[in-house]
């Protein structure tokens, strides 16, 4: 069979399909989705991290590039393992760390993305920029994502995940910039415990309340919404 025949049947096969799906917070029912028309649905907590200088980086080396990728990439696999989320590689240069609400909610997620922020920027700055300028951003919203998986010819599995959500959390990770490294939707900020958007400092030997958030205004599909973003160091050791 030729390439236009195999491809025809293909496209034609999916284009006609009822996409069948089941809504879980169970990221095990991704591994009996088939290759058709299936798919996953749930409601989560995801968290976005984009790598900002790979173009700056592939300037001085692909080496360097890639290096660097799989520091990224194994140390937000573990993190997201570890905390009970599902990791995606989105990108050569952005990963996806997905968190169902029912299990999961938004404080929990983003004490996890404040914690991220922090190993990287202060615990491993000195690895990191023995070899490049630290450079990145986190963006967190919630709402309805769908995974489908697709595999190839030698059985390896891809999953795609979808969401507004997803899309939201992107343009928050961008609008992420030093020393503001997180940025969370203005629903996700609304969902947070108090005790993620104040802190207690000492000013002039009197003890006050101070916020963890600034507020500042972008635009999403055209339309001026609010984010909320914060430069707080959490550590993963701290209980």
């Amino acid at each position: 069979m030729g390439i236009l025949q195999s491809v025809t049947d293909k496209t034609n096969q999916l284009s006609e399909a009822d996409f069948e799906y089941e809504s879980s917070a169970d990221f095990s029912k991704l591994e009996s989705l088939n290759n058709d028309c299936t798919g996953l649905v749930l409601e989560a907590n995801v968290i976005y991290f984009k790598i900002n200088n790979i173009d700056f980086m592939l300037k001085t080396g692909k080496r360097l590039a890639a290096r660097v990728y799989k520091m990224y990439y194994h140390i937000l696999h573990e993190i997201c393992e570890t905390t009970g989320g599902h990791f995606n590689c989105y990108s050569p240069s952005s990963f996806l760390l997905i968190y169902p609400k029912e299990k999961y909610d938004e404080t929990y997620v983003v004490n996890i993305a404040i914690k991220t922020a922090t190993l990287f920027n202060v615990d491993l700055r000195g690895t990191f920029e023995k070899h490049t300028h630290l450079n990145f951003g986190l963006g967190v919203d919630h709402g309805n994502v769908f995974g489908t998986k697709t595999v190839n010819e030698n059985g390896y599995p891809h999953i795609a995940w979808f969401g507004n959500a997803i899309e939201k959390a992107k343009v928050l990770s961008q609008l992420s910039q030093r020393p503001f490294l997180v940025s969370v939707s203005r629903s996700v900020y609304h969902h947070l415990d108090d005790s993620l958007k104040v802190t207690t400092k000492h000013i002039l030997g009197i003890k006050k309340e101070v916020e963890l958030w600034t507020r500042m205004s972008y635009q999403f599909d055209n339309v001026k919404k609010h984010l909320y973003q914060t430069n707080a160091q959490i550590s993963f050791n701290d209980e």
